[in-house]
């Protein structure tokens, strides 16, 4: 048996995790071309190998102790130790809650089947060559799902291609590793509450993810991994927890990550924690539990996983978000980012958003009064003031649009663009901006319309999950811009006879009301544009009254 993990560790000597046995590391064994992963916990063996792209997965691998009894709302604990060889087969969906109709989520129908709290798993996709050959240094990239922070999974609609990493390695020149992860969702990774306050965990799916960075970094280096050339790429939900991680601890904690890629950052601001106390409250009562105090949190974390099950479906429908707690999460995000404090040591920076983010969830017509409803539920408590201006800051822009055209203004800047630009005023020097605009027939250019693009492969295309039209070679193209992006920092690079890109400068005017040199993926190609849907001026405003609302409330 040929063991290489030790030669890995050897290349990979500034990794922080090198006191490992001599025999842990990646192994052949003869007569069965699915190597095995030997970890100091546990064994897993590859679950399969694409022959014709030579891409080994390594499924289902526990990067956490199952969150379960006493580790309910609490940071995830390292597993325990495991016997004999796992084949991958095992590896539940978190558990989920229903999410808005409409919006795009492959696979949706599927992640209740197999959903259980035991769900900390990841899988690893691996070049061949890189296992065969002993290379090392490797680039890595490690993507979060979105879901609303309520639903999703890395496993959703894998077989069709979505979080499947063959395809793009394939794009990245078989130089690339890619890391799909789970974490905890709804009430189970984003309760928020005094008795977790006091006596637990403010959310704990970021903490899943923050887990799941570090396996990376004390691990990938066994896989020919280069723990110090780490990407984190996300979309939706997934994006907007990458937007925490940048600003965790005041952004004094390393997020283990790099290079970052924020496909349509979304979350609530969750400026008014009694909010978010209340639905601790109702979700207690729901299951059966006193509503406040140690007793309450005791009493969740002792009770039957189908009463919680139950009650995460019936208070945490449609949606969740990071709760900031004061501590890991000091402030609403966007205050954070405001005052500067934000992880400094980012080499390089995508962010990106849909043509059409925001008109996907409103009904028509649209019921009276919920634009400024909206506008008033993202502020904290007596915020009339600053509800007031922004009301009349988007009625005034979009005096002749729609009342619907008005909400979706709004939702775009207040849920994700106004999320984008604050990263980009915080890394202006290293960040690239993009604009997804090719309407294919199915999804148009709304929410999640860049994932098909994203996790493109040729080789499994399911009607079933996604009906749209696809362009192999825009797919393809975008794929390479990403991908060049996690292997050298720099979108356009390197070049490639088969991938003809165009130059995508960095993002500028950031002193202008609008950026400049934002690329646009239409269907005849790719351009370069100036974002309208990301106003200095919009923005400006709204994060400013989100701060004097937030340091109104804390002065009182």
């Amino acid at each position: 048996m040929l063991v290489l993990g030790t030669l890995f560790a050897l290349a990979a000597a500034s990794a922080p995790a090198l006191t490992l046995p001599a025999n842990i590391g990646v192994a052949f064994e003869p007569g069965n071309d699915l190597p095995l992963l030997k970890l100091p916990y546990g064994t897993w063996r590859a679950r399969q190998h694409d022959h014709k792209e030579d891409v080994y997965t390594f499924r289902n691998i526990r990067y956490a102790a199952p969150p379960i009894g006493k580790l309910r709302w609490s940071k995830p604990a390292g597993p325990d130790k495991i016997y004999g060889i796992q084949d991958g087969s095992y590896g539940p969906n978190c558990i989920q809650a229903p999410i808005p109709e409409g919006f795009f989520m492959p696979g949706l129908e599927n992640l209740s089947r197999n959903a259980a709290e035991d769900c900390l798993f990841l899988d690893v996709y691996v070049p061949g060559e890189v296992l065969r050959k002993r290379q090392s240094k490797v680039p890595v990239v490690v993507w979060i799902h979105g879901g609303a922070f309520v639903s999703g999974s890395k496993d959703q609609a894998v077989g069709a291609g979505y979080y499947n990493g063959t395809s793009l390695i394939h794009r990245a020149d078989n130089n690339l590793i890619i890391i799909s992860i789970n974490y905890r969702l709804g009430a189970f990774g984003f309760l928020a509450g005094k008795p977790l306050h006091d006596h637990g965990t403010f959310n704990a799916g970021l903490h899943d993810q923050r887990a799941a960075l570090s396996w990376v970094q004390k691990y990938i280096h066994l896989l020919g991994g280069d723990p110090d050339n780490i990407s984190a790429w996300g979309q939706s939900a997934g994006a907007g927890s990458l937007i925490y991680h940048l600003i965790a601890e005041g952004g004094k904690l390393d997020p283990l990550f790099r290079r970052v890629v924020l496909q349509s950052p979304a979350f609530e601001t969750n400026a008014n924690i009694q909010t978010s106390y209340k639905r601790f409250e109702e979700f207690a009562e729901a299951v059966g539990c006193p509503s406040k105090g140690e007793e309450a949190l005791r009493c969740l974390r002792s009770a039957n996983s189908t009463a919680l099950k139950n009650a995460n479906e019936q208070v945490f429908l449609g949606i969740s978000s990071p709760v900031p707690d004061g501590r890991h999460i000091q402030s609403p995000a966007l205050v954070e980012y405001a005052k500067g404090n934000t992880w400094k040591q980012v080499d390089s920076v995508i962010i990106s958003h849909v043509l059409d983010e925001g008109t996907l969830s409103i009904r028509d017509p649209v019921p009276e009064g919920q634009l400024q409803g909206f506008i008033v539920g993202s502020l904290p408590p007596n915020s009339s003031a600053q509800a007031n201006k922004i009301t009349n800051l988007f009625e005034s822009l979009y005096a002749n649009a729609t009342e619907k055209k008005k909400l979706s203004a709004v939702y775009t800047y207040l849920f994700f663009t106004c999320n984008l630009r604050a990263v980009l005023n915080s890394y202006q020097n290293t960040t690239w901006s993009f604009q997804y605009s090719f309407l294919d027939g199915d999804i148009n250019g709304m929410h999640a319309s860049d994932m098909p693009a994203t996790w493109y492969t040729s080789q499994a295309q399911d009607k079933a999950i996604y009906n749209g039209t696809v362009s192999e070679p825009l797919f393809s193209q975008f794929q390479r811009y990403l991908t060049n992006h996690a292997r050298t920092g720099n979108p356009n690079m390197p070049g490639s006879r088969n991938y003809e890109l165009k130059h995508w400068p960095k993002v500028s005017g950031l002193h202008e009301d609008v950026p400049r040199n934002v690329l646009n993926m239409h269907n005849a190609g790719f351009e370069l544009i100036s974002d309208e849907q990301m106003s200095k001026r919009v923005c400006d405003a709204w994060t400013r009254a989100l701060v004097e609302a937030v340091e109104g409330l804390s002065s009182r």
